[in-house]
């Protein structure tokens, strides 16, 4: 989309990679209408805290920035100023059939998508033969939820957890840690879509010691090109606290700055 400069920025102590003109982003929290196949979940106090900060990030970073609880800029006009778009949190059934036919054609036309946590809880929809009620939503992910966490040592969610960046993947790591600790976690068990394979982790958290049940190597940040489109997506961001840690907002910058560079 745009061509990019590393520059120092104050706020948070973070640095990310801007662009000459302003970078256009729209941030969604909605969350969609209950169903049996796709239950609706407020992460109530996350969403609160990322509605500060985001809006914080914008000013630093100079974007053009808008956020909604709702999908009224879901059209074809609505979307066409838009380069990236961070689903944040979302559960339910979000979409209406136009909407989905707006943002899927965004998507195509080289649209850059943003996913934190519990984006991979809405349009859910999965059979026992992985058969999503949105199959382009399925495939942007890679994954959708299919339970939360188990009881482990220390509980179900909200202690630390070690969080690995891989070491194939140098972008990543200008600005973050190769290894940092995450304050407070909650960890998806997954319904894998085929489209996953072709997913480059960014990151893998320690979760055996709490979570047994989840395969020793347990991707929590991965990225990909789709449909014309580049998705990034975290597990992390279910608590309110994890959009004061700076770590994690950087790392979320990254990832803004990848999908925006299509």
């Amino acid at each position: 989309m745009k061509s990019f400069v590393f520059i120092v920025v104050l706020a948070l102590g973070l640095s990310v990679s801007l662009s000459s003109a302003q970078l256009r982003v729209h941030r969604i929290d909605e969350l969609g209408e209950h169903s049996p196949s796709s239950p609706r979940f407020d992460h109530t106090e996350a969403r609160a805290e990322a509605k500060i900060v985001f809006a914080e990030l914008a000013e630093t970073h100079k974007w053009e920035f808008t956020q909604a609880s709702d999908s009224e800029l879901f059209t074809d006009e609505g979307l066409k100023d838009i380069d990236v778009i961070i689903f944040d949190n979302n559960t339910g059934i979000i979409f209406n059939d136009t909407e989905k036919k707006a943002f899927e054609k965004w998507v195509r036309n080289g649209g850059g998508v943003i996913g934190i946590h519990g984006a991979t809880h809405a349009h859910k929809g999965v059979s026992e033969n992985n058969e999503a009620e949105w199959p382009f939503w399925y495939g942007l992910w890679g994954v959708l939820h299919k339970t939360g966490p188990k009881e482990g040592p220390l509980g179900r969610r909200g202690y630390a957890d070690w969080v690995n960046m891989e070491k194939n993947a140098e972008r990543w790591t200008r600005k973050v840690p190769m290894k940092w600790r995450l304050d407070k976690v909650e960890w998806y068990f997954w319904n894998y879509h085929r489209n996953y394979q072709e997913a480059q982790v960014v990151a893998t958290a320690d979760v055996k010691e709490n979570q047994p049940e989840l395969p020793a190597y347990y991707p929590v940040t991965w990225s990909h090109e789709y449909q014309g489109g580049r998705v990034w997506y975290t597990n992390m961001g279910h608590y309110a606290e994890n959009f004061r840690q700076k770590e994690f907002i950087q790392h979320v910058l990254d990832g803004i700055a990848w999908v925006a560079e299509k």
